[in-house]
């Protein structure tokens, strides 16, 4: 894959949009908790949630990739 497909491949942009919206959650949930909101714990969850979305999509676009 070359540098001008990139964002052609679209399991590759799903797997790094989820990969960044993972990463601004965890940054959200540390500003949550510093901050002694009182529901810091539910954004916590759907960061592991969205960190294993983040995981299925970065499998695939490995099992993907190995196919090709």
């Amino acid at each position: 894959m070359s540098n001008n497909n990139i964002f052609k491949d679209y399991r590759l942009l799903e797997f790094i949009t989820s990969a960044i919206t993972f990463v601004l959650l965890i940054i959200l949930t540390i500003i949550q908790y510093i901050g002694e909101k009182k529901y810091w714990w539910i954004i916590l969850l759907v960061s592991v949630l969205m960190g294993a979305n983040a995981y299925v999509k970065y499998k695939k676009f490995k099992e993907n990739k190995k196919h090709s």
